[in-house]
């Protein structure tokens, strides 16, 4: 019987050993892992992200008693609102569609881009909304969902005229050139002096040069001149404001930076300049949600930044910039205060206020926060630094790089 069941167990484990899949690094790719998760409030709704190593991942939301469940494709950054009512996530573009954008070198406003989805909990309602940046919900109250958009499509994009063709331009121009000469000799030729020969042909070489400019124009547009809406300026967005409650919404035009306090009642923005409005001015503003009305923090400035709330959500700190030029070599910035019945933001302190170390000033870099019961401000300050050195070339500088034989790879 020994003998028997010997064979079969070494046929058994044959059998299994052939039906195992081999490791390759496809495998890999498709191995999976737990992301972001989380818990709903009222302990009905869970939420989790399940992402391969290479691919498109995906947000399932579960209700652990009803069996409600509903999964979003490429979902990711997920959050359930304060009341369970909702959950907002942004999704991802396709993974080849942005690896074939990468592959084809697109510019950063032709790449893909992020979407907002906002799902009702319990049901089928999905809204999604395309071109997204970013989204913010309140931390410790519900009702509010504030999303940043991308800079819209242009309605028609330029179009730009391909190498190819500009290669045609350029062998019908020095056709043209040698045409003209001919023609304007040909015109002359014994009827005229040599003198007027000559100034024939300059008037013919004077018409092929501003050909020849026309189209070095049209070659430097068809080069990389922005389109609209393209570009790497800084000119801000669109922010929307939507009430979860009854879908209402408002825009706010020119964003850059926003914020919203823990309680969800107010809603700082910072606004930029209108490129087309040589006029038209940078906004610090809080948006008072249930109110829905704004006020003025700060005007006419350079920078703004690390806006932070105090506990309450009533009183606004951040530090700005709005003294020297844009090419100014040296900026200092200084810290603001603004509460609400404020005219507008008051200074509180810069590198000439009393009890600030000679050579220094307010650090732009260093977070602000407001004390537990609201009465003090903790900032940074750092020293000044020196005007950069114009006169010197970045490649004509000198630099000390060390290294030992003890360094894991040994540079050349």
């Amino acid at each position: 019987m020994s003998k028997l069941l010997l064979p079969l167990l070494l046929l058994a484990v044959n059998v299994s050993a052939q039906n195992k899949k081999p490791l390759t690094h496809d495998v890999y790719d498709g191995w999976k892992s737990v992301g972001e998760r989380t818990i709903s409030n009222d302990g009905n709704y869970i939420l989790y992200a399940i992402n391969p190593q290479e691919g498109d991942g995906e947000v399932t939301i579960q209700n652990v008693k009803t069996g409600y469940k509903k999964t979003i494709p490429r979902g990711y950054s997920a959050v359930i609102t304060e009341d369970s009512k909702f959950a907002v996530l942004k999704i991802k573009p396709a993974y080849q569609d942005t690896r074939q954008a990468r592959i084809k070198k697109k510019r950063p406003d032709e790449m893909p881009k992020d979407s907002l989805a906002l799902i009702s909990l319990g049901s089928d309602s999905v809204m999604k909304i395309s071109r997204v940046k970013s989204y913010k919900t309140p931390e410790k109250a519900a009702g509010w969902l504030v999303y940043h958009m991308e800079k819209p499509v242009p309605d028609s994009i330029k179009k730009k005229a391909s190498p190819d063709s500009l290669k045609l331009k350029v062998d019908k121009l020095a056709k043209l050139a040698d045409s003209l000469i001919r023609k304007s000799l040909d015109s002359v030729k014994g009827k005229i002096e040599r003198e007027e020969l000559i100034k024939a042909a300059n008037k013919a070489v004077k018409e092929i040069y501003k050909k020849a400019d026309d189209l070095e124009a049209e070659v430097t547009d068809a080069e990389g001149d922005d389109v609209p809406g393209a570009g790497g300026g800084t000119e801000g967005t669109e922010l929307i404001l939507r009430n979860l409650s009854n879908a209402a919404t408002r825009s706010f035009k020119l964003v850059n930076e926003y914020l919203l306090d823990e309680k969800g009642k107010r809603l700082l923005l910072e606004t930029t300049k209108n490129s087309k409005d040589s006029n038209s001015k940078a906004y610090v503003l809080l948006h008072h949600l249930n109110e829905n009305k704004t006020d003025t923090v700060l005007r006419s400035f350079n920078d703004a930044k690390n806006f932070v709330f105090d506990e309450e959500g009533t009183q606004l700190s951040f530090v700005a910039e709005r003294d020297s030029s844009s090419k100014s070599l040296q900026k200092f910035y200084k810290l603001w205060y603004f509460r609400p019945g404020m005219d507008s933001a008051s200074l509180l302190a810069d590198k000439n206020t009393i009890g600030m170390k000679v050579g220094a000033t307010v650090s732009e870099h260093a977070n602000i926060r407001f004390s537990k019961d609201g009465k003090k401000i903790f900032f940074g300050t750092a020293p000044v630094q020196p005007a950069k050195d114009t006169s010197l070339v970045d490649f004509e500088l000198a630099r000390l790089d060390i290294w030992t034989y003890k360094d894991d790879y040994l540079q050349p």
